[in-house]
């Protein structure tokens, strides 16, 4: 499913007419937006506008056609800006959505350098091969209203309009990771290419060798410029917890190639311990609390240990605001860094360190496994270290 650019559908849902009235009015408005678009088009040399108050009042004289009727009835723009957290959002003359405005795409679906939702709905659009893709949305209607490039106004139900068109190009196929990643960084890695293991590191720090599938300095997830080459290698020490770096371990996940593996077992361990320290964090940001995988521990007198891992509690997001209070509650943010895509939108990346309290310390592990839960949402893991 093509994951919406905006989100606030339950806010929407709250007071969204269902009046085919409503919906008429609004209509006759979103004719007028297009007419005054494509005005603006041939007066600008077939350039989009930045912003939909930019027609005012050259090409729409009256500022309430910007405005949905429903909403000039039951809100005001700036309130409902704010909880519909529209595509061009920073319009505070419409209360509509603008589609081909030169806001970044979200990073919460796009992980490359930073592109525009003007470039991601020309990219749909050849994708397509069709002119459907919606210009303006509105979405105090049940159902949603949009305005397509060529002028037709159609609806949908969800926040998805790709759905209304799989005849023609299926809707994962649309979403940003899709169109705009360089697959050819995504490459299987022989185990040659990583950094030989040390003869003398320690039994302690777990060797993952025959487990990575993406190289530190590679942009393994697909995504040009975003990668952990700002990341030391070899044997660093993290919050007084010494580390074997040579590597990724990554699990398929929402918007990454399909080749990663759901699951990883036989890491070996063949040692009895009393804490376990990863070094680990996700692709993408998911709701607070949501449980995304499991570390299951192989004892070696047949039984197992399930270590749930849950989004902000033992793990996080790689990237990360600047000025984010730490969002873990039960591990600790180790490693700060940069790279170029994350930069492109202001941000940085990091690494969490989880520690889990081993209650049965005298009896040897075997192995350990990593399982995604159904959830995919592309964790992944640069080192375990053990502790006596």
């Amino acid at each position: 499913m093509a994951l919406p650019t905006f989100a606030a559908e339950d806010y929407r849902d709250s007071f969204a007419s269902r009046d085919p009235a409503d919906a008429e009015a609004c209509k006759q408005n979103l004719h007028l937006i297009f007419d005054a678009i494509q005005q603006y088009r041939n007066q600008h040399d077939n350039s989009f506008p930045d912003k939909l108050s930019e027609l005012l009042p050259e090409f729409i004289q009256e500022p309430k056609i910007l405005i949905c009727p429903v909403v000039q009835r039951t809100s005001d723009t700036k309130s409902w800006r704010q909880n519909v957290r529209y595509v061009g959002a920073s319009d505070l003359r419409t209360s509509y959505g603008y589609e081909f405005c030169p806001e970044l795409v979200s990073s919460n679906v796009w992980r490359g350098v930073a592109r525009t939702q003007r470039e991601y709905k020309q990219r749909q659009m050849e994708a397509l091969a069709a002119p459907v893709v919606p210009v303006v949305r509105c979405l105090a209607h049940t159902p949603i209203l949009n305005l397509g490039y060529n002028g037709k106004i159609y609806t949908n139900l969800t926040l998805d309009w790709e759905h209304n068109f799989e005849h023609l190009k299926p809707a994962n196929d649309l979403v940003p990771a899709r169109l705009f990643a360089d697959r050819a960084t995504r490459k299987d890695v022989p185990i040659a290419d990583f950094k030989p293991r040390d003869a003398t590191v320690s039994v302690r720090l777990i060797d993952l060798t025959r487990h990575y599938n993406g190289l530190l300095n590679d942009d393994w997830q697909g995504f040009t410029g975003n990668n952990l080459a700002s990341l030391p290698t070899g044997i660093q020490q993290f919050g007084e917890v010494p580390f074997d770096i040579r590597g990724v371990v990554q699990l398929r996940g929402r918007f990454l190639p399909s080749n990663f593996p759901k699951r990883v077992d036989g890491i070996e361990v063949k040692q009895a311990f009393r804490r376990l320290h990863i070094l680990h964090a996700t692709a993408f940001e998911v709701k607070t609390n949501s449980y995304l995988a499991n570390y299951l521990i192989h004892y070696a007198d047949g039984q197992t240990n399930q270590v749930p891992i849950v989004y902000g509690k033992q793990i996080a997001d790689w990237w990360y605001d600047h000025d984010a209070v730490p969002d873990v509650t039960d591990a600790r943010v180790v490693w700060t860094g940069n790279n170029e895509a994350a930069s492109s939108y202001g941000k940085g990346i990091r690494l969490c360190r989880f520690t889990w309290e081993n209650s049965r310390p005298d009896i040897a592990v075997e192995h350990i496994s990593l399982v995604a839960a159904k959830s995919e949402t592309g964790i992944f893991m640069v080192a375990i270290t053990v502790e006596p």
